[in-house]
């Protein structure tokens, strides 16, 4: 207990993240304030609960255009088209696209032990972050050798770990942060950001490039369980870190096909203690802070499935005091829901990376009980 509040005293005596001038202050607190948003978690009794989240998923499906991007596709029949599987050592590794929106086609890897068949597998989705190849890195593909030392020197291979540990792996190319599967930025004028092009677009058409995400992980989630054999339905992961990470925790907000939950450097608050925007713009949702809550209360739509989030110490991109009050706001939720156990985070000594050593233990741990 001491050195809890220890701990607790050394995060509260931490320097702000980012210091505004005394007017750009005053005006960032006086438009980022938690209190008004009507959907807090932590507002909600225990007998409201299930009220609760239907509502605040419904409200999260409309700020994400879900809606609007179904009607564009109104009538649309998704097709998947596959390469021909290539042996490796120790499982398969196979080429899948997937056309998931009339004209949009997100290319995915499908990895599979050898030994799949002989008893039911988990399945995990790894949803790359920003990095125009990083979606191949995941899965162990790299274009040099330079390429795979940074990946292997930020543990970004989590589908190859994945299928190494006996799941059927899918590793799929995400909109907007993979160059294959990104809108073109004429003339630089959303500065040379495939990201950021992606979003403008969709906010102009009633859609958050976050949607679009969701999207074609439901799709090619369809697909996996209409088509994957041998697949433990009641084991299924989706991971990714950085833009993957807030992927993951909106994938695990909504489909409630997804069990165990792990996002890597990029679970905290939207913004910091004094207004700092923490992610990047492609991640963020109009109007979010005002008709919902923070990220915290998306988090809380996961409880009870499993969640763990882990972020490195020195990550530059985030500040350690207000990822601590976000995941403490949700070890509360799953607490107040009676399922305490079914949530963690960790930290890790180094930076924005994954921390495989963190993360999977507990994932395998989180499979193991709910197959009893």
């Amino acid at each position: 207990m001491v050195l809890l509040l220890l701990s607790q005293l050394a995060i509260a005596q931490t320097p702000p993240f980012v210091k505004f001038n005394d007017r750009d202050s005053e005006y960032l607190r006086r438009i980022h304030r938690p209190d008004r948003a009507p959907l807090k978690s932590d507002k909600v009794s225990p007998g409201r609960w299930t009220r609760w989240q239907r509502q605040a998923r419904s409200k999260l499906e409309e700020l994400l255009g879900l809606a609007q991007i179904a009607e564009d596709c109104r009538g649309h029949q998704v097709t998947v088209g596959m390469s021909v599987a290539k042996k490796e050592n120790g499982f398969t590794r196979q080429l899948h696209v997937i056309e998931t929106e009339p004209g949009i086609q997100i290319p995915f890897w499908v990895l599979k032990p050898d030994d799949y068949q002989v008893s039911p597998r988990p399945l995990a989705i790894c949803a790359q972050g920003h990095g125009g190849n990083s979606w191949n890195n995941y899965a162990g593909i790299f274009h040099s050798e330079d390429e795979k030392e940074k990946a292997d020197a930020r543990k970004a291979t989590p589908g190859l770990e994945a299928v190494k540990r006996g799941y059927v792996t899918i590793v799929p190319a995400v909109r907007g942060l993979a160059t294959v599967a990104s809108i073109a930025d004429p003339k630089g004028r959303h500065g040379d950001q495939p990201c950021r092009a992606q979003l403008v677009h969709c906010l102009l058409a009633g859609r958050t490039a976050i949607g679009e995400r969701v999207w074609d992980c439901q799709r090619i989630l369809d697909w996996a369980f209409a088509t994957l054999e041998n697949i433990d339905r009641r084991r299924i992961l989706f991971t990714g870190n950085s833009g993957g990470g807030v992927l993951t925790v909106y994938m695990a907000a909504l489909d409630r096909r997804i069990t165990v939950a792990a996002p890597s450097c990029s679970f905290t608050s939207y913004t910091s203690s004094t207004g700092f925007v923490f992610h990047c713009d492609c991640c963020l949702i109009p109007r979010v802070q005002s008709e919902l809550g923070d990220l915290s209360d998306i988090g809380a739509l996961i409880a009870p499935r499993y969640l763990i989030a882990v972020h490195g110490k020195q990550d530059s991109l985030h500040h350690l005091p207000d990822v601590e009050n976000a995941m403490q706001r949700v070890q509360k939720v799953y607490q107040k829901t009676g399922v305490a156990g079914h949530f963690s985070y960790r930290w890790g000594d180094a930076g924005h990376k994954f921390y495989p050593e963190l993360m999977w233990p507990w994932i395998e741990r989180s499979f193991e009980e709910i197959q009893k």
